[in-house]
C-alpha cells in the first residue's frame, strides 16, 4: 500500500500524528484497530521517511490517543460525537465501549452494545420467519430479488416486544435520535456464500422509484448494524472507498451516517457485506430517517 495513493484526509492524519510525536508502532496500531489491512504499515513507513518527526522527543510516544483517521470534523450534529478515547457509556445494563471512530465518513464501532442473551433471543425469534431479502428498484419503486443481495431476513415493528423496545430505546440514547425516527428492526441471516454487494443505504432522490419510500419518514441519514453472531470466516462489513473492513463480533454495533444537516449525501459511505466463507452471519439493522417513520405493524 502506497502513501501517495491514500485518501488526502488519511495522509493528513498520518502527518499530524507523526509531527505530534506518535511512534511508528502507535500509528500502525491505531490504523489496524480502525480496520485497515497490515499493508498500511508500508504507507506509514513512507510517511515517516517523507515527513520525519521534528517536534517529537526521540524514543518517546506522545501521550494523546490517535482516535480519528481523518482531520475533518463530521458536519452532522444530529448524532452524538464519539472518539476512541470515550470512556464506557452506560446504557441501562449495558456498558458500551467505543472501539474506533472515523470522522469522514462518520463511522463508529461500539463493543458490548448487546448482551449475549439478547443476540441469541433475536436470532431465535427471527429464524422461523426468514424470507429472501429484497431491494428497492430505483426506477419503478418495486421491491425485487437481486443477485447483489442474497441474505434472508425478517422485521419487527417498533416496540413489538419488550426486548425490541428496550434495544430501540438504547439506540435512541446512544445516538441521540428519537426512536420514532427508526424503521422497523431488520434481522438478517447470511449463510455460506451469502453477501450484499457494495451499495448505499440512502435513496437517490433523483430516481423516480425512490419517491414512495422517501415519502415515509424522509431520507435515511444513518445505519446501526448490530452483530448477533461471530463469523468463522468472511462476512465482513466493507467500505471499499476507504479500505475499511469490520469483522463481525457478537454483541458489537457499527454505526455510520451519510447525510449532512444540509442534505448533502456522503458517497464515501459505500459499503457492503462480503461473502460468508464459513459459518453463518446474523445481524440486526436499524435505519434512521430525517423525520418520524410511520408505525407499521410487522
Amino acid at each position: 500500500m502506497e502513501f501517495a495513493e491514500l485518501e488526502p484526509e488519511l495522509q493528513q492524519w498520518m502527518r499530524s500524528a507523526i509531527k505530534g510525536g506518535q511512534s511508528r508502532a502507535t500509528v500502525v496500531d491505531a490504523l489496524l484497530k480502525a480496520g485497515y489491512q497490515p499493508a498500511i504499515a508500508n504507507a506509514v513507513d513512507q510517511c515517516f521517511h517523507a515527513y520525519p518527526p521534528t517536534d517529537a522527543v526521540p524514543g518517546t510516544d506522545a501521550k494523546r490517543n490517535p482516535v480519528a483517521v481523518s482531520s475533518q470534523q463530521n458536519p452532522d450534529t444530529r448524532f452524538r460525537a464519539f472518539s476512541a478515547g470515550t470512556s464506557k457509556i452506560k446504557l441501562g445494563a449495558q456498558q458500551v465501549d467505543v472501539r474506533f471512530a472515523i470522522r469522514h465518513p462518520n463511522i463508529v464501532l461500539f463493543a458490548n452494545f448487546l448482551a449475549e442473551w439478547e443476540c441469541e433471543a433475536l436470532v431465535e425469534m427471527s429464524r422461523p420467519h426468514l424470507t429472501p431479502s429484497r431491494v428497492v428498484n430505483a426506477q419503478h419503486g418495486e421491491f425485487e430479488l437481486k443477485p447483489s443481495r442474497t441474505s434472508g431476513g425478517t422485521h419487527f415493528a417498533r416496540g413489538e416486544t419488550p426486548l425490541i423496545a428496550d434495544i430501540e430505546a438504547r439506540i435512541a440514547r446512544l445516538l441521540g435520535v428519537p426512536d420514532t425516527h427508526g424503521e422497523p428492526l431488520q434481522i438478517l441471516h447470511y449463510p455460506v456464500s451469502a453477501e450484499y454487494r457494495p451499495h448505499y443505504d440512502f435513496f437517490d432522490p433523483e430516481k423516480p422509484g425512490n419517491q414512495e419510500v422517501l415519502a415515509s419518514g424522509g431520507q435515511r441519514i444513518g445505519t446501526l448494524i448490530m452483530y448477533l453472531s461471530d463469523v468463522e470466516s468472511g462476512g465482513a462489513t466493507v467500505f471499499p472507498n476507504i479500505g475499511l473492513e469490520v469483522q463481525p463480533q457478537k454483541g458489537a454495533a457499527l454505526f455510520f451516517s451519510y447525510m449532512s444537516e444540509h442534505g448533502k449525501l456522503d458517497f464515501q459511505s459505500l459499503h457492503g457485506g462480503s461473502p460468508v466463507l464459513a459459518g453463518e452471519k446474523w445481524i440486526a439493522t436499524k435505519w434512521l430517517r430525517t423525520a418520524e417513520y410511520p408505525m407499521y405493524r410487522a
